[in-house]
This record gives C-alpha cells, sequence and structure tokens, in this order.
C-alpha cells in the first residue's frame, strides 16, 4: 500500500502562523498535525518508503521533519493552483497499486482510518461524516442507503449529505482508469480540488463508495477557529 499525502499548499487563511512555518506543521497537543497523521499510517504498518509527500510552499521544512527515508515531490507552481494541477503534474508517483491519497491538514481518530485502510475495497472509496453538514468543507451527496457518491464538492448545504474528510483510497485495480481521468482533466480550472475527477467518474457510471466514521472525530484546519476548536477536542483523537 502506498500513501500520499497534498501538502504543498500555503495554508493562506493561517497566514499568521504559516508565514513562518508550514501549516501542517503546527503543532496539537505537542505533536505537528502531519506527524500524527503519518504516525496513525505507521501503526497500520505503512512503511516509511511507501509514503510520499507532494510539497511546494516551504518544502524544506517537511522534509527536515521526516527525512531522507521518505519520498518527495516537489510542486513548483503550488503557489498557482490547487491540489487538481498538483496531482496532474505528479501523475508518475502514482502506480499501479492501492493507494492513499490524503489531505495533510486533518485531524482523525486511528479507528476511523482503519475503516479505509484495513478492509479490502474494489471499489475507489473515500471517507465520509454522514451524521451533520458542516460548512467550510467539501461536502457530499450520497445515495439513498448512502452507500455510494452521488456528488462532491462546494454544494449547497441544504442538498448534501455529509462532508468528505480528505482520505480517498484508490484500489490496484482502479488505478488505471483515475489516472485516464486525471490526465483528461489537464485543461480544467486552476483553482479545482482533485475530487473534479470523482464526478466524471461517477457520470461515467463507475461507483464511488463512501465509508462513514460518525460518530468519530474528526476536523480539517484551515483557520483560527478551526484550530482553536480542535485544541479543545484533541482528546478525542485518541480513541
Amino acid at each position: 500500500m502506498k500513501v500520499i499525502f497534498l501538502i504543498a499548499g500555503k495554508g493562506s487563511r493561517l497566514s499568521f502562523l504559516t508565514k513562518k512555518r508550514h501549516k501542517a506543521l503546527i503543532k496539537i497537543k505537542e505533536e505537528a498535525i502531519i506527524r500524527r497523521l503519518v504516525n496513525q499510517f505507521h501503526s497500520f504498518k505503512v512503511k516509511k518508503n511507501d509514503i510520499t509527500f507532494i510539497t511546494g510552499y516551504k518544502s524544506e521544512q517537511i522534509e527536515n521533519e521526516f527525512g531522507k527515508k521518505y519520498n518527495y515531490y516537489y510542486y513548483k507552481d503550488f503557489y498557482k493552483t490547487n491540489n487538481l494541477h498538483t496531482l496532474i503534474d505528479a501523475i508518475d508517483i502514482l502506480k499501479i497499486q492501492d493507494t492513499v491519497i490524503c489531505f495533510s491538514d486533518i485531524l482523525i481518530t486511528r479507528k476511523a482510518i482503519s475503516r479505509i485502510i484495513s478492509h479490502k475495497i474494489s471499489q475507489i472509496t473515500i471517507l465520509s461524516d454522514l451524521s451533520k453538514v458542516r460548512n467550510g468543507t467539501m461536502k457530499v451527496i450520497a445515495d439513498k442507503n448512502k452507500k455510494n457518491l452521488k456528488s462532491i464538492g462546494k454544494l449547497p448545504r441544504k442538498k448534501s449529505s455529509g462532508n468528505y474528510l480528505g482520505i480517498m483510497k484508490i484500489p490496484k485495480k482502479k488505478m488505471h482508469i483515475f489516472k485516464k481521468f486525471l490526465i483528461n482533466s489537464k485543461n480544467k480550472n486552476k483553482n479545482n480540488y482533485f475530487t473534479v475527477i470523482l464526478n466524471d467518474l461517477i457520470k461515467e457510471k463507475e461507483k464511488i463508495k463512501l465509508k462513514n466514521i460518525a460518530p468519530d472525530y474528526w476536523a480539517e484546519i484551515d483557520n483560527i477557529f478551526d484550530l482553536n476548536k480542535a485544541i479543545k477536542n484533541v482528546e478525542k483523537l485518541d480513541v
């Protein structure tokens, strides 16, 4: 199993903290956000050389944090685009094998991660929270059985079923089609998230599975409100 962390962004909504330090290196309970995530994946026997960081902003800080035994891909246009084009640029690191793509600014329980990494899956699968709909994070619309994804993105809150948590698993047999749709997205808007590919796949009758982690705790750290709330709830991450 390979794990890819998207860690190129500037974290501009926390610029008073991220001018000198990468957002993923902000510490909560004396542990950097990204370090906690990496350690959680290690606990499932993911090796250092199976992890790749797609870096950009303050890339040297990420490399200094983790050292030479991990893999790094530097995306030079990180300040111009969102993560769709980050991933297109790094397409050669997507091999035909089971792969997890993960945001680098999320807090989540080990139990929640186990729902996507410890089970054999045959379809592209995303972690979601279908217990409520939060503003400020990517929303999802589920089918009536809450098993499959119908749509993902900046959707109206009233029409949404819940939120995407920023962790997706692509099984080996689906990597080819994922890469095909990724390549076909090279002319899409520079501000798009890579998840637009999922909507394109759904239009072509490809099933995208949802794994609902509720009621497990999670947080995406985008702004100071998110950060302060996460600090208050950090004990929930030990579940």
